[in-house]
């Protein structure tokens, strides 16, 4: 069985800001999740345009379902599936005439994009709304009609740019079973998400990408093994506080920022937790909740980079 998608030293940099992707090769097979994960900068967004075609590498290889996609692109378009991160539509028009043009373009006919149109909007919750004027629709609900006109015309391979932000929590596991699905049909999907637990839960692979590079790459489980051991203390703080007296706390390997929480990864022996905390509160933090948790792909990336996946620009 061929791959779904072959990439091999794909690069693509901006002149003007420096970022992009610099040198990426993978390999994701038909029924395969493969998770991309990297904070912002880190070339996710880029390098799914460049495989979705969109863009041309500066350099490297590209086959999509054994073509080459730098030469046979209207071929390899019409057998993949695109949601970007911040969908655009016609705001004028309804939700139904959105996804219908998208399904008609990519060469549904009239019947069939009635049928799989009707059961996609039923499925995503938007039967009740399929009328109304997109400039109505929340940003969740954008970016369910966006997810429908990705899988319309039942596409060989899938590409999603942070596809659950946004979306509620019942929508966020529709959506987690929509793609076991598809999967399990033998649908290639790439996912490009920091939702860890997403992540855990739904992608067979997952690569992580920084500074333009990809910097390891494996499945969760394996991923997640290097880190065994430690011990992961998240702390949400009502004030910002200094690191240094937390640092110094034997057993402490390093303390990390991720948006509102501070996260302390730590030696697993007895006391470390209580340790941890004094050290919070010697910094002059006053501590709203604090959870032990086992390490996660977010701390596997913190080990290999030294930076949060969830950095704050």
């Amino acid at each position: 069985m061929q791959p779904a998608l072959e990439a091999t030293n794909i690069s693509r940099l901006y002149k003007s800001s420096g970022r992009g992707v610099k040198s990426a090769s993978l390999t994701v097979a038909p029924g395969e999740v493969h998770g991309l994960m990297g904070p912002n900068g880190s070339g996710k967004s880029t390098l799914l345009r460049v495989l979705s075609t969109a863009i041309e590498p500066d350099s490297g290889e590209l086959r999509i379902c054994g073509a080459d996609a730098l030469v046979e692109k209207r071929k390899v378009r019409a057998r993949m599936g695109l949601m970007v991160d911040r969908p655009t539509h016609y705001n004028d028009l309804t939700g139904w005439a959105n996804a219908y043009f998208f399904a008609r373009a990519y060469g549904v006919t009239e019947a069939k994009a009635d049928g799989v149109l009707a059961e996609l909007f039923d499925y995503f919750d938007l039967a009740e709304y399929r009328d109304d004027r997109v400039k109505t629709y929340s940003y969740g609900m954008s970016k369910k009609l966006a997810l429908i006109e990705a899988m319309a015309h039942g596409p060989e391979l899938l590409l999603l740019d942070e596809p659950s932000l946004g979306l509620d929590y019942t929508s966020q596991l529709a959506y987690q079973r929509k793609i076991r699905t598809l999967a399990a049909e033998g649908v290639a999907v790439i996912v490009a998400s920091n939702q860890v637990d997403e992540v855990e839960a739904l992608c067979d692979r997952v690569t992580f990408l920084h500074g333009g590079n990809i910097v390891a790459e494996g499945t969760p489980e394996a991923l997640i093994s290097t880190v065994q051991g430690v011990r992961r203390v998240a702390a949400i703080l009502r004030n910002p506080v200094q690191y240094a007296p937390i640092e110094e706390v034997s057993g402490v390997q390093r303390v990390v920022p991720e948006g509102r929480d501070l996260v302390v990864h730590c030696d697993e022996r007895p006391g470390m937790v209580a340790d941890v905390v004094a050290g919070i509160v010697r910094s002059g933090g006053d501590i709203v909740t604090l959870s032990v948790e086992r390490p996660n792909l977010e701390d596997v990336f913190v080990k290999l980079t030294g930076e949060a996946l969830r950095r704050e620009d």
